[in-house]
């Protein structure tokens, strides 16, 4: 008795979702309990086993979904137990790791656009962003005016605001906080 492919369809028809059920009581959630239930008729389809009475099916059918789910708890219970450990191992500074990346990723693109403005432009704005000094240590160092350091300031942002993309552009506004 079973399986070939009507009598296999027909018992999956009448058994899956009562399965589905009992895994679920076992896995705790619907999606892995389908997962384990369609394992097993899997496995069932795949050996091309016969049982005696309908009462041989049913017991092994329970009996193979409870040892299913109880495996896949086992195999979940690891994977859970290797994520913990990496995250464990992971640097505490992860976090600024990434966002040292992001920065330089930033910084890079600007970089090459503040290399391309004209005039001293380029230069105000290496000073005042990436030195951090302020217009009148700049305005004292390159021998301007502070109002034309502040003009070629805005000048030069005008520009850029056009030349980067809006992310890298509103990076940049969070990372350097205009000045």
């Amino acid at each position: 008795m079973i399986p070939k492919e009507d009598n296999f369809e027909q018992l999956y028809m009448n058994y899956y979702s009562a399965l589905c059920y009992f895994a679920k009581g076992i896995v705790g959630s619907v999606e892995e309990a389908e997962d384990v239930v369609e394992d097993v008729f899997l496995k069932i389809y795949q050996s091309n086993r016969t049982f005696e009475t309908t009462d041989n099916i049913i017991s092994y059918l329970y009996t193979a979904t409870r040892n299913e789910s109880l495996t896949h708890l086992t195999r979940n219970h690891r994977t859970k137990e290797r994520q913990l450990r990496y995250n464990a191992e992971l640097p505490q500074n992860e976090q600024s790791h990434i966002n040292a990346m992001i920065q330089s990723e930033v910084l890079r693109a600007i970089l090459a656009e503040i290399n391309n403005l004209p005039g001293r432009s380029g230069e105000i704005l290496k000073l005042s962003y990436l030195e951090g000094l302020k217009n009148a240590d700049i305005a004292n160092l390159l021998g301007l005016s502070e109002q034309t350091v502040k003009n070629l300031k805005s000048k030069g942002i005008a520009v850029l605001k056009t030349k980067l993309s809006p992310d890298i552009f509103m990076l940049f506004c969070l990372l350097y906080k205009f000045r």
